[in-house]
This record gives structure tokens, C-alpha cells and sequence, in this order.
């Protein structure tokens, strides 16, 4: 009994042992050799957008990011800020960053994800483009409730993105997704704070190492019903009263109008 639990021990630590070889230090010893593209390279290219949003809401900028100087130390600090909150809202569960290939036996791509980026230039994700620390980890995502994000650069403006983020249905209206009313300091989606800025930073930098991109066309819609209880409501202004000495010429009797 005794050999049989020696045996055991032996073939544990064994197994053990060879799962970490497979598991951990090939993969290390496979992407080795890989170059990964550091942070201070990559903010070196800052995207416009993000020298738009400096220009466009300065006071706001000034107090998240403490200039309003778009510095790629500026730049890092904003995108690596807005993935985080990317990964803590859960937006990677219902929006992907893989723009899936083209089948080679039918030659038709697969969900439209290269139609919609880069018609002109067909072009499915490749691994060149994860090898960065932006993107580790990898946000390849779990569904695709919404579209594809891996190439959103340049799609939309920052005051579109902004405007989504507070209310995506003012924007996209057949949208499922919630809004984001804690991405601004007031109640009316104008005075976006530090996180806003950084999601709008983060959505602008992800493909914007690609050059072309599809206009936005929406064609066909569904008719879907859903529910607006919980929108902020639209404040109609009050009508003036009407001055009743309008109708002192008229009787009371309906004859009489």
C-alpha cells in the first residue's frame, strides 16, 4: 500500500511537472523571440482625436489629466485609463476585438467585420497587431451583442462617441447597450469627466494604426420595441397661458362660436 502511494506521489508531481513545461515555458520559449511594442513606443503616435479633446473640452481635460498639453505621456495615461474601464464595465462581453477572416472555401468573410472596416481594402486582424502592451491581455471578447471595436479609429467623432456613451439610442437607435451616465459630471451629457475622456481616447486609439475605413451606413433596420423608462426624461418648456380676454367678445352658448 505503502508503494502504491509512493507511486501516486511520484506520477502527481510528474504530471505536474510536465503540464508546466507544455503549458508555461513553451509558449515563453515559442513568442520569444517576438518583439512586443513597449508603451513609450506606442504613444509616440498620438492619434488627432485625442488633441480634439484637449481642444474641445480644455477645462475638462485639464482637471483629469492635469495639462492640457497632449504629450504621449498624456496619451498614455488616457488610453491605458480608458482600457481599464473598458475591461471594468464588461464592454468586452458584448462587443469583440477581432476582425474576423474571409472563409477561403467560399471566399465570403464572416460577419461582415471586414465590409464594415475596410472594403477597399480587404484586411482580417492579424497577430502583428496584438503584439503590443495595449494589448495585453488580449479583448477578443465573448459576443458580438455589438459590433466589432478592434478598428473603430476614426469611424466617429469624439462628440459622437460621447453623445453614445450618454445616450446610445440618440446615436444608434435600434442599440441594446446602456448608457454610461457616470462617464460625465452633469446631468445632460455635456461635461464629460475623466473617464469619458479616457473611453473616448481608448475607442479613437484601437485601429488607429490603420489607414482605411468604411462610412458608417445603416440600411434596413429592424423595428425592435424596448423599453425607455429608464432614459432621462426630455423636459418640454412650458406653454404660455393664454390671456382669456381673447374670448370676452364671444357668448356662452355654443351658437354663439
Amino acid at each position: 500500500m505503502e508503494r502504491f502511494n509512493f507511486v501516486l506521489l511520484v506520477a502527481g508531481f510528474g504530471f505536474f511537472g510536465l503540464s508546466f513545461v507544455i503549458m508555461g515555458l513553451m509558449p515563453i520559449a515559442q513568442y520569444s523571440d517576438i518583439d512586443v511594442v513597449t508603451m513609450e513606443q506606442l504613444s509616440q503616435d498620438v492619434p488627432y482625436q485625442f488633441t480634439q479633446l484637449a481642444e474641445q473640452y480644455p477645462d475638462e481635460f485639464l482637471e483629469a489629466f492635469g495639462s492640457l498639453e497632449t504629450t504621449p505621456e498624456v496619451f498614455a495615461e488616457a488610453i491605458q485609463y480608458g482600457k481599464a474601464i473598458y475591461i471594468a464595465e464588461a464592454c468586452w462581453h458584448c462587443h469583440t476585438q477581432q476582425i474576423r477572416r474571409v472563409d477561403p472555401n467560399t471566399q465570403m468573410e464572416v460577419g461582415h467585420d471586414i465590409s464594415r472596416f475596410s472594403p477597399e481594402l480587404p484586411k482580417e486582424s492579424v497577430s502583428d497587431e496584438y503584439y503590443n502592451e495595449m494589448n495585453y491581455p488580449h479583448l477578443f471578447g465573448t459576443r458580438r451583442v455589438g459590433p466589432d471595436l478592434f478598428a473603430e479609429s476614426g469611424r466617429h467623432s469624439n462628440d459622437w462617441h460621447l453623445a453614445h456613451f450618454f445616450n446610445p439610442r440618440q446615436t444608434t437607435p435600434w442599440s441594446v447597450m446602456p448608457p454610461y451616465s457616470w462617464f460625465f459630471s452633469d446631468d445632460e451629457g455635456l461635461v464629460p469627466n475623466k473617464k469619458g475622456l479616457s473611453m473616448v481616447a481608448y475607442m479613437q486609439w484601437l485601429g488607429s494604426w490603420r489607414k482605411q475605413f468604411a462610412p458608417t451606413t445603416f440600411t434596413d433596420l429592424p423595428v425592435i420595441l424596448f423599453d425607455e423608462s429608464w432614459y432621462p426624461e426630455e423636459e418640454v418648456a412650458d406653454e404660455p397661458a393664454e390671456d382669456d380676454d381673447e374670448y370676452d367678445d364671444y357668448g356662452d352658448d355654443e351658437e354663439d362660436y
